[in-house]
């Protein structure tokens, strides 16, 4: 028994779902790189002139991984998220030949320049992107690269704690949420931008959420901080990965006297049988529309036409089959969901019913 869903009866619904990740790359355990988590160094330096880049004899970074060496060069990488994150954080950049512009997007159609405004404080100028050292690109940066597999859609925006153990002083490095990262010592400076005696409090470095990239771009006291050493020097990182799921809900309305019928085979009289096979169907292919042991009862050399008799009992006034199984189909009539109800519900024929399915994917 079918009945079409009406337009009004279907929902679907996006929502955001996170997973938060603990990966170690301390202490002799590595976590990281068995996920694809691979710390990087990017470097300056020309890879024009002559004779240019030479991949044999480029500084680069190697990582075996299933038998296989795999190699990252630090100079074509500096280059990359220069061209792609840091853009206008030096002179000469397409706004100015000779001042240094806020870096206002880093990620596709995400404006992260959280500290965009003026200082309103007395006695200070400027603006908080200019005092905390937004997005500034120096010539070396420690890079941590997360795999797409592992993040999905993208880093959750908030989420980033990175703890490094590479000096005598452990730091923790958090991200505001509009793609900085800072030292959470400094918190409260970071939010102010009022750095302290000694510069302590500006950012150190930046996040690229959508392309899962976390650059320590500091070469000064965090110059360190996101290293190659997976020993006692070595860090640890969680941030949350995002991933949409849908809703999908469908309204199945059954009303007042309809889906009264039945094909289980306890209804057909003398269980004969309520189903049409086809002559000449192969037992094999009878075994998937018939549990054992009713395929010994049909002959499908000559077929079977389905009785359209049924026992007495459901001639009863207060004869209804139970609902316990919800089919959803498509046009073409395959079966694409299955929904069961958790208990069996009488369909009462003066009754009608409303039952709503909902799944997610």
């Amino acid at each position: 028994m079918f009945g079409q869903i009406g337009d009004e009866d279907r929902r679907v619904t996006p929502y955001k779902i996170h997973k938060r990740f603990k990966i170690d790359f301390y202490n002799g355990v590595n976590t990281a790189t068995r996920l694809g988590i691979i710390p990087l160094v990017a470097e300056s330096g020309s890879l024009n002139g002559n004779p240019g880049f030479v991949s044999s004899s480029a500084d680069k970074i190697t990582f075996t991984s299933g038998g296989a060496d795999y190699h990252y060069y630090k100079r074509p990488l500096y280059t990359q998220i220069k061209l792609n994150f840091f853009e206008f954080s030096r002179p000469g950049n397409r706004h100015s030949h000779t001042v240094a512009q806020p870096q206002h997007q880093l990620d596709n159609n995400f404006l992260p320049f959280g500290h965009g405004k003026p200082h309103t404080e007395t006695g200070k100028t400027g603006y908080h992107w200019q005092t905390l050292g937004l997005r500034k690109l120096h010539n070396t940066a420690n890079v941590i690269s997360i795999p797409q597999k592992i993040y999905g859609e993208k880093i959750k925006t908030g989420s980033i704690e990175l703890t490094d153990y590479s000096t005598d002083k452990t730091y923790i490095i958090k991200d505001d949420g509009f793609g900085n990262l800072y030292d959470s010592n400094y918190e409260a400076n970071f939010v102010s931008a009022s750095l302290t005696g000694k510069g302590s409090g500006s950012a150190i470095g930046t996040i690229s959420y959508d392309h899962g990239l976390i650059m320590i771009t500091d070469t000064g006291s965090y110059g360190t901080v996101a290293g190659q050493s997976s020993g006692s020097g070595g860090w640890k990182l969680e941030f949350e990965a995002t991933k949409t799921l849908y809703e999908h809900e469908y309204t199945c309305l059954v009303p007042e006297g309809t889906f009264n019928n039945s094909t289980n085979l306890s209804v057909s009289l003398d269980r004969s049988g309520s189903m049409d096979i086809p002559a000449g169907l192969d037992n094999n292919n009878l075994r998937q529309l018939l549990a054992s042991p009713a395929e010994g009862v049909y002959d499908s050399t000559e077929g079977y036409s389905a009785t359209t008799s049924t026992e007495n009992f459901t001639t009863h006034s207060m004869f209804a089959p139970y609902v316990t199984t919800i089919g959803l189909y498509n046009d073409h009539n395959d079966l694409l969901a299955i929904a069961k109800t958790t208990r069996p519900v009488r369909n009462d024929p003066e009754l009608a019913l409303n039952f709503i399915v909902r799944f997610d994917i």
